[in-house]
């Protein structure tokens, strides 16, 4: 079999039930060939038949998670109900047990909605990645031109990796909201968060070493001037650009998270 993408940057996926929809196991020639070829997997099965058949192919999803973003779709909900297959608690389950990134919903959306709403909390609280910033400390006041610490913990709450990773970026900001400086831990990369088991947690802490220069010599001559400023940090690329969306609040237009304030003193 072949697979074809006119859209370079899409995704393609193989539906698990190309290896037979209830055939048990993590490998087979189909979908090895589709891993071996940047292909993720998609499970429709969720819940057609009652427990303990809910689903048979999350050992095959292993292969898959750790590098791919994993879809899965319930069954019809009314059908689902119909013969006993629906559990709120089994749907969360499906989602630590694929990893899963993605899930399709099947009936009306509001019905579904109004009668399974604490189940999708819960499930959008581990669906994917979920990159949470735990704690942050850093001195309240600093000489300009000195070198100092930031120290941060961090987990990825989520059930899937952060597929596209990104780098911890702190910024200091003036009263204006403007840029004073940017500093980029690349020590790091957050696709290394791995996502723990629903209940459980686990953190990484990482310092960051910086330092804010007084002046840039020679043709970018800029003094940094003492006084009260503003502290955020953002995830994303190696040149401080944010690009993922973290679960706090009090963020600018850029996602950039505000921490609180520093103080620069006076060489």
């Amino acid at each position: 079999m072949t697979f074809i993408s006119s859209i370079s940057n899409t995704l393609l996926c193989i539906s698990d039930d190309f290896v037979g929809h209830d055939k048990p196991g993590r490998s087979f020639p189909i979908t090895d060939y589709a891993l071996n070829n940047g292909i993720t997997l998609r499970d429709d099965s969720i819940m057609v038949q009652p427990p303990p058949n809910s689903w048979y192919h999350a050992e095959l999803a292993a292969n898959f998670w750790p590098h791919f973003p994993v879809i899965l779709e319930h069954e019809h909900y009314g059908s689902s109900l119909e013969r006993n297959a629906w559990d709120k608690d089994l749907w969360l389950q499906s989602v630590e047990d694929y990893h899963a990134s993605y899930m399709s919903i099947h009936w009306w959306p509001r019905v579904l909605l109004n009668e399974n709403l604490a189940a999708i909390n819960k499930i959008n609280r581990r669906l994917g990645y979920r990159i949470c910033i735990k704690e942050v400390s850093w001195p309240a006041s600093i000489k300009t031109g000195s070198s100092f610490k930031i120290k941060t913990t961090l987990k990825n709450a989520g059930a899937a990796p952060c597929y596209p990773g990104g780098y911890i970026t702190f910024t200091i900001k003036d009263d204006k909201q403007g840029i004073v400086s940017t500093h980029t831990n690349d020590t790091f990369n957050v696709i290394d968060l791995q996502p723990a088991s629903a209940g459980e947690e686990k953190v990484k802490t990482i310092i960051t070493h910086l330092s804010i220069a007084p002046e840039f010599k020679e043709n970018f001559h800029r003094n940094v001037k003492p006084g009260e400023y503003d502290l955020y940090i953002s995830i994303g690329k190696l040149d401080a650009t944010p690009t993922i969306q973290l679960p706090h609040d009090e963020k600018d237009d850029n996602k950039r998270y505000k921490l609180g304030k520093i103080n620069l003193l006076p060489r």
